[in-house]
């Protein structure tokens, strides 16, 4: 516990999915919370559960592929709570899969905006407070672009840019103290049924969408499983690990 004390945490993406898991884990560790979404909703909920478990939390509902609505949330974040010490790149619009000649020239322009352009812009916004004292910055890649999952082109190509983007970053930014990393989360049990019952008819099975080929046979949970590793690499336990890719996946991808 008190990992995160007094340390400031960007989260992009808080309102649903695993953003509201983990910046539950970051209230619960001390962080103090500016959480941004444009789920209206969603964010509003996630604040409340992370201001009753004590944290302070500033939350700003905003649309991430304007680049105007993305400085003005870190610039009040910063007139705030003065600095920024972890972002976390959650944000990007997930659409259901269809085959790469099925996909269009704005399926690709949604993932690119809401995707990388938007961790692109958050990274550099963020970059002159992280630099002061040292930072972390944990982006999110997926499985589908380390696999070329079927039906997943956009998405899978914006993942794999993150993931590059990523590499440069730590590389650039290791001599200023700041660690950047990635994230592969594997499917998770958390309204894993309420998207697979939007597929269509043979292709709603988690055998067909690769969830069920983990290595320990079964879902992740966020709360328990995800989160912690996000944690982790936010902490000073992980100062030392920079530019890496870590799959929180259950063992379906295998590299050791």
């Amino acid at each position: 516990m008190n990992k995160l004390v007094g340390k400031v945490a960007v989260i992009t993406g808080a309102g649903g999915g695993l953003g509201k898991y983990i910046s539950q884990r970051f209230a619960e560790e001390g962080a103090i919370l500016a959480l941004c979404d444009i789920n209206a909703q969603g964010l509003q909920e996630t604040t409340e559960l992370c201001e009753s478990k004590g944290a302070t939390v500033f939350a700003k509902v905003l649309d991430g592929s304007k680049l105007e609505q993305s400085e003005a949330f870190i610039a009040e974040t910063v007139q705030q709570f003065k600095t920024v010490d972890i972002l976390v790149n959650l944000a990007m619009a997930i659409q259901p899969p269809h085959s790469f000649l099925e996909h269009t020239r704005e399926t690709l322009e949604t993932s690119y905006q809401t995707g990388l352009l938007m961790t692109w812009d958050f990274m550099k916004l963020c970059y002159p407070y992280l630099k002061e004292n040292g930072g972390k910055i944990i982006n999110f890649g997926s499985g589908s672009g380390n696999e070329g999952q079927e039906g997943y082109a956009a998405y899978a190509a914006i993942k794999e840019a993150i993931r590059g983007l990523s590499r440069v970053a730590a590389r650039e930014w290791g001599p200023d103290n700041i660690n950047v990393n990635v994230v592969n989360p594997g499917a998770i049990t958390d309204g894993i049924q309420a998207y697979l019952d939007t597929l269509p008819e043979g292709q709603n099975d988690p055998l067909y969408l690769g969830f069920s080929q983990t290595a320990i046979r079964r879902f992740g949970t966020p709360y328990e499983d995800i989160a912690p590793a996000v944690l982790f690499l936010a902490s000073e336990d992980a100062r030392h690990i920079t530019g890496q890719t870590i799959n929180v996946d259950g063992g379906v991808i295998i590299n050791a």
